[in-house]
C-alpha cells in the first residue's frame, strides 16, 4: 500500500479548495460586515478553513461520478458542505476534548479565550474561549444547509441526497455522544468501540458522502449498496489509522499532541484490544493513565509499551488491512468509470498507510 496521496486525490482536493474560497467569500464577508464584533469570528473562520485534507467533499465527487453523474460543479456546494459540517464537528470536537492545538495551531477556543485574556474583559477566558467556537461551529453548520441548496441537480435526486445528509448528520452526533460516554464512563469493549469507529468517523468520513454523491446524480440503490460494501471498511479503516496516530503518531505530521487521546480517556478499539490482551500488571496501567488530565510522558510511553507488547496493534492493524481488502475486493464488484474506480482504489491504499 502507498502512504502518497493519489494524484486523482490531489487534483480533487485542489478543486474544492478553489471552489471553498470562491463560494465562501459572500457569507464570510456578510458575517463580518454584520458587526465590528463578527470580523474576528469570520476571520477565524475563514482561517480554519484554509486547511484540512478534504476527503468528505472529494468522496461526494467520487460518488456522482460513480453514479453517472459529469457536471462536477453542479454538485460543487453539497460537497463543500460536507467540508463545513466537518468544520462544525472539529471545532465543537475540540471543545468537548478541551485540544490545545489543531492542525499544528492553537484551537480556536484557545485563540479567542487568549485575546480575552489579553484584552482585560471581564468574565472567565476559557468559558469565552469555548463559548465563541461553538458558535462559529454552529455558523458552519448553518452555512452547509445553504451550500447544500446550490446544488443544480433535479429536485427528486436533491431530495434524496439531503435526506442521506441528515442521517450522515445524526450519525456523527449519536457517535460523539457515545465516544463522550465511554470516555466518561470507562466502558471498554470491542463492540462499543467499534460502533464509536463506524458512527463517528467511518461512515461519516467515507460512505455517506459516497452515497450522497451517487443520490445526487439519481443513482441506483444497487449501486449505493455496493458502494457501502465499500466504504464502511474504508471509513472503519480511516478511524482505526486516526486512533492508531493519536497515540502513536508524529505531533509534527499529524499537528496534534500523541499524549491527548490517552488523556481523555478515549475507548478506542486500540485500548479496548489492550484491555483484553494485557495482564493485571497492564490493564491497572491502563485504569491509572487513562483519562488523566495531567498525563506525563513517562506514563504514555509506557501504555504505548503496552499496546505494543501485548499484541493489541497487531490485532488491530491486522483487522485494518482485512478492511481494506474487503473493499477492494467490493470496489472490483462495481462497473464503475475507469478513472472512479483507480481513484477509489487508492484513496483505499492510502487511508491504511497515511501519517496525518
Amino acid at each position: 500500500m502507498s502512504t502518497t496521496t493519489p494524484p486523482a486525490l490531489r487534483e480533487l482536493q485542489a478543486r474544492i479548495d478553489i471552489a471553498l474560497e470562491r463560494e465562501l467569500a459572500g457569507p464570510l464577508d456578510r458575517l463580518a460586515a454584520s458587526s465590528p464584533v463578527m470580523q474576528a469570528p469570520a476571520a477565524a473562520l475563514r482561517d480554519f478553513l484554509h486547511d484540512g485534507k478534504r476527503l468528505r467533499p472529494v468522496l461526494l465527487l467520487l460518488g456522482f461520478q460513480a453514479g453517472g453523474g459529469t457536471a462536477l460543479d453542479s454538485v460543487e456546494g453539497p460537497a463543500l458542505a460536507l467540508e463545513l459540517l466537518h468544520t462544525f464537528a472539529l471545532l465543537h470536537d475540540d471543545v468537548i476534548d478541551r485540544a490545545p492545538t489543531r492542525r499544528g495551531r492553537p484551537t480556536v477556543h484557545t485563540r479567542f479565550a487568549q485575546r480575552h485574556q489579553d484584552a482585560g474583559w471581564t468574565g472567565d477566558a476559557h468559558a469565552y474561549g469555548e463559548a465563541m467556537a461553538i458558535l462559529l461551529g454552529d455558523v458552519a453548520f448553518v452555512y452547509a444547509d445553504e451550500l447544500f441548496l446550490r446544488a443544480t441537480v433535479p429536485n427528486g435526486p436533491l431530495l434524496t441526497a439531503f435526506r442521506r445528509f441528515t442521517e450522515l448528520r445524526e450519525e456523527v452526533m449519536i457517535g460523539q455522544t457515545l465516544d463522550l460516554h465511554a470516555a466518561a464512563s470507562r466502558e471498554t469493549s470491542r463492540d462499543l468501540a467499534l460502533t464509536v469507529a463506524t458512527l463517528k468517523s467511518g461512515r461519516y468520513s467515507v460512505t455517506r458522502p459516497l452515497e450522497v454523491g451517487a443520490s445526487l446524480a439519481g443513482g441506483s440503490e444497487e449501486l449505493i449498496a455496493g458502494l457501502r460494501a465499500y466504504g464502511d471498511p474504508v471509513g472503519l479503516a480511516f478511524q482505526l489509522r486516526d486512533d492508531h496516530l493519536g497515540v502513536f503518531g508524529e505531533p509534527a505530521e499529524t499537528g496534534k499532541s500523541r499524549t491527548s487521546d490517552l488523556a481523555e480517556g478515549k475507548r478506542t478499539l486500540l485500548i479496548a484490544e489492550t484491555y483484553e490482551r494485557t495482564d493485571d500488571e497492564g490493564r491497572a496501567l491502563l485504569d491509572r493513565c487513562l483519562g488523566d488530565p495531567g498525563l506525563s510522558e513517562d506514563d504514555a510511553a509506557a501504555v504505548r509499551r503496552t499496546i505494543e507488547t501485548c499484541g493489541a496493534m497487531e490485532a488491530v492493524e491486522t483487522r485494518l488491512a482485512e478492511g481494506i481488502q474487503r473493499a477492494l475486493a467490493a470496489l472490483r464488484e462495481l462497473a464503475l468509470p475507469d478513472h472512479t474506480h483507480e481513484t477509489l482504489a487508492g484513496i483505499a491504499s492510502w487511508v491504511g498507510q497515511r501519517r496525518s
